[in-house]
C-alpha cells in the first residue's frame, strides 16, 4: 500500500531523529551503538526510498503494459542502486525510468497495444540473416530513456528541446571528436561509429551521473516498444533516430522512425561512419537484472 502524506512526513521525522541519534554516539564515541543506527537508518531510507520512486513507477509501468499486452504484467522493483537524488536529477532532465519486460516480438505476435509493429523489411531481414535473431527480443529489464520528442528536420536545422547533452556536444565538435555541424550543439549529424567511442561514452556518462559502458542506443525493437507503449509521438515528424543495431555484421547500422517511411514501424540501414543530418539520436542506460 503507498504512503499518504501523513505516513511520509512521520517516515522523514524518524529519519532526521535518527540521523541525529547517530551523529550524538559518534560524538561520544559509542561505536557499537553508532553502527546499529546506522543499520536502521539505512534501512528506513530504503523503505522510504521504495515508497517515494519504486512503487509509484512500479504501477505506472505495470498499469500501461497491462493495456499493451492485454494481460497483468509483472513489473519487478527498480534496480536497488537507483537513489531518489538519481531518480530527481534524470527526471529534471528529461529521462524516463521504463520496464521492459522479456518478451518475443514476433511478427506474429498481435498485442491489442501494438498499434505500429516493425514494418516488413524488418522482419524480411532477420529472416536473411542480415540482423540477428534476437533483434526482436525484449530483455526483461529497467531502463533509462530520454523521453523527450524529436524535433522537426527543418533542413537541419532541428534541435532537441532543452537538451542537457548541448553544451557536451559543443565540446565534442571544438576538439573533433564529433563531425562538425552548422549548429554545433545538434544531436544531428554524428555518426554512429562516433556514438560507440569510448570519449563520446565518457562525456556522455559525465553529463548522466553513470557510467560509460551502462550507456547505449536503443536498439530499434526497444525504440518501438517504448514508442508504442509510452511515446507514440516519436513516430509523427521527419527525423529519424539511429539505433544499436548492426545491420549485415558490422558494416551498417540501422537508423529510422521518420514519419515519411512510417514512423514507428520504420528502419533501414546506414552506413556507421556518414555523418547524416537527417538522423538524431536519443540515449539509454541499461541496469542489469
Amino acid at each position: 500500500m503507498p504512503f499518504n502524506c501523513q505516513q511520509i512526513n512521520i517516515a522523514i521525522n524518524d529519519i532526521r531523529k535518527l540521523k541525529a541519534d547517530f551523529d550524538a554516539a559518534l560524538e561520544t564515541g559509542k561505536l557499537d551503538r553508532s553502527k546499529a543506527i546506522q543499520a536502521e537508518l539505512e534501512n528506513k531510507i530504503s523503505i522510504l526510498q521504495e515508497q517515494l520512486v519504486s512503487e509509484p513507477i512500479r504501477r505506472r509501468e505495470s498499469e500501461k503494459l497491462s493495456v499493451f499486452f492485454g494481460k497483468d504484467v509483472d513489473v519487478p522493483p527498480i534496480p536497488k542502486p537507483i537513489t531518489y537524488e538519481q531518480f530527481k536529477y534524470w527526471e529534471q532532465m528529461g529521462f524516463e525510468l521504463h520496464y521492459l519486460p522479456a518478451e518475443e516480438m514476433t511478427q506474429d505476435k498481435n498485442f491489442p497495444g501494438w498499434i505500429k509493429k516493425p514494418d516488413q523489411w524488418f522482419y524480411d531481414e532477420i529472416k536473411e540473416g542480415n540482423i540477428v535473431a534476437d533483434a526482436t527480443t525484449l530483455k526483461g529489464e529497467w531502463v533509462l530513456i530520454d523521453g523527450r520528442p524529436k524535433p522537426d528536420y527543418r533542413n537541419g536545422d532541428g534541435m532537441y528541446a532543452n537538451d542537457p547533452l548541448k553544451s557536451t556536444l559543443v565540446n565534442l565538435r571544438r576538439v573533433g571528436a564529433i563531425s562538425g555541424y552548422k549548429h554545433p550543439s545538434s544531436r544531428l549529424n554524428v555518426t554512429h561509429n562516433e556514438l560507440q567511442s569510448e570519449s563520446l561514452k565518457i562525456a556522455f556518462a559525465r553529463v548522466l551521473h553513470t557510467l560509460p559502458e551502462k550507456l547505449s542506443l536503443l536498439r530499434f525493437i526497444e525504440w518501438n516498444f517504448i514508442g508504442n507503449v509510452h511515446h507514440p509521438e516519436w513516430g509523427n515528424n521527419d527525423l529519424g533516430e539511429w539505433f544499436q543495431d548492426n545491420y549485415a555484421s558490422i558494416h551498417f547500422r540501422l537508423g529510422g522512425g521518420g514519419s515519411a517511411g512510417g514512423g514507428l514501424s520504420y528502419a533501414r540501414h546506414s552506413s556507421p561512419d556518414l555523418p547524416i543530418d537527417e538522423l538524431g539520436f536519443r540515449l539509454l542506460i541499461r541496469f542489469s537484472n
